[in-house]
C-alpha cells in the first residue's frame, strides 16, 4: 500500500512514520514545508522520499498526489490569524483525493467535535470574536469534507497531547514561561479532569487503521490515555523532570484579562465543555497507548527539553 503523510513532522504526522516505516507492506512518502528540518532529514534518513510544499500551495500538493497513493494522512493547524486558511487548505487536500481516487482518508481531527450542545454552554459567556467559537466548529467543518471525500475515511480525534507541556516548539505557544521559570501559565481549573494523550501515540492508532482498513473504516474515533487534572499533571513533571514546578496563580486583574487571550480564555472556559468519562482509550481496539508518566521519564523524550536541563 502507498501512504502518503502530510504534517509528516507533527506528532500525529512522525507518529505514523515511525509506525509504518519499517512494514514492508506500506511504501511510504511524506509531504512538509521544511525538508532540511532535523525532523525531515530524520525521516529522510528511513529511506522515505519527501515532498516539499505547503497546504495552501496547489501546485505542490498537485506534484505530490500525482505519485499515486492508495491512503493519505493529514492534520491541520488553526488559522490562528482568525481567517479560513484551514479550511482552504482541508479542501485543497480534498480537492487532490477526489482528483487522483485515493481510497483511504486518515484525518487527525480534536476531541469534542460534534458536541453542540457543550459549545452551546461555553459560548454564552465569550465575546463574539473568541477563538474559541470558531475552533471545534472549524475542525468539525474539515470533518465534513473529508466524510464526503468519497473515500474511505476514519477520522481520529485526540485531546490535550503532553508533548505541549514539554516540546519546545509547542511550549512556545501553550508555556512560554514554563521552561525558565518552571511556572505553568493555565487558565484551567487545577481540579478539573481532561483527558491528555502522546500525539505519536495517536499516529500510531492511526496506523492500525491503515492495516485493518475494514475495521475502521468511516469511523469516528476519540482516544485519550488518561484523565488528569492540571493538578495532577504538575506532580507528574516534577516526577520526571525533578523540578519544583508549580502552577500559577492569579492575580485578579490578570485574572480578568485571561477573558480576551486567545489561548488562556480557551482554558478558562475548559471547564463548560466538561468531560467525557469515556472520552478515551477506546478498549475496543486493543491498542495499548502510551502512560503519560512514562513518556515523561523516557530519556529520548527528554532531550533537548525543559526536562532535562
Amino acid at each position: 500500500m502507498k501512504v502518503l503523510i502530510l504534517s509528516a513532522t507533527g506528532c500525529m504526522g512522525s507518529g505514523l512514520v515511525e509506525a509504518l516505516k519499517n512494514d514492508p507492506k506500506f511504501q511510504v512518502s511524506a509531504f512538509t514545508r521544511d525538508p532540511d528540518s532535523d525532523s525531515a532529514k530524520s525521516i529522510q534518513q528511513a529511506g522515505i522520499t519527501i515532498f516539499k510544499g505547503d497546504f495552501s500551495d496547489k501546485e505542490a500538493l498537485e506534484k505530490a498526489f500525482a505519485a499515486g497513493f492508495d491512503a493519505v494522512f493529514f492534520t491541520i493547524f488553526p488559522d490562528l490569524a482568525g481567517g479560513d486558511t484551514d479550511i482552504e487548505q482541508a479542501q485543497n487536500i480534498i480537492d487532490a483525493v477526489k482528483r487522483h481516487g485515493v481510497k483511504q482518508v486518515l484525518y487527525g481531527s480534536v476531541a469534542r467535535t460534534g458536541t453542540q450542545e457543550s459549545f452551546d454552554r461555553a459560548y454564552r459567556n465569550l465575546p463574539e470574536d473568541s477563538f474559541l467559537r470558531v475552533y471545534w466548529p472549524k475542525k468539525w467543518k474539515i470533518e465534513e469534507l473529508v466524510r464526503s471525500s468519497g473515500a474511505d475515511w476514519t477520522i481520529i480525534k485526540p485531546p490535550t497531547f503532553v508533548q505541549n507541556l514539554v516540546r519546545p516548539q509547542y511550549v512556545a505557544m501553550m508555556f512560554p514561561e514554563l521552561p525558565t521559570s518552571l511556572v505553568i501559565k493555565d487558565a484551567t481549573d487545577p481540579n478539573l479532569p481532561q483527558w491528555w494523550v502522546d500525539g505519536s501515540d495517536t499516529g500510531r492508532f492511526a496506523a492500525e487503521a491503515l492495516k485493518n482498513p475494514e475495521r475502521f473504516r468511516n469511523k469516528d474515533i476519540t482516544i485519550g490515555t488518561e484523565l488528569l487534572t492540571m493538578n495532577e499533571m504538575v506532580e507528574k513533571l516534577r516526577k520526571a523532570s525533578g523540578k519544583d514546578v508549580q502552577l500559577y496563580k492569579w492575580p485578579a486583574d490578570e485574572w480578568e484579562a485571561t477573558k480576551t487571550h486567545m489561548i488562556h480564555s480557551v482554558k478558562r472556559n475548559f471547564g463548560e465543555f466538561g468531560y467525557d468519562p469515556e472520552g478515551g482509550n477506546p478498549k475496543e481496539y486493543g491498542f495499548e497507548f502510551t502512560p503519560i508518566s512514562k513518556w515523561l521519564e523516557d530519556e529520548k523524550n527528554q532531550k533537548g527539553t525543559w526536562l532535562a536541563q
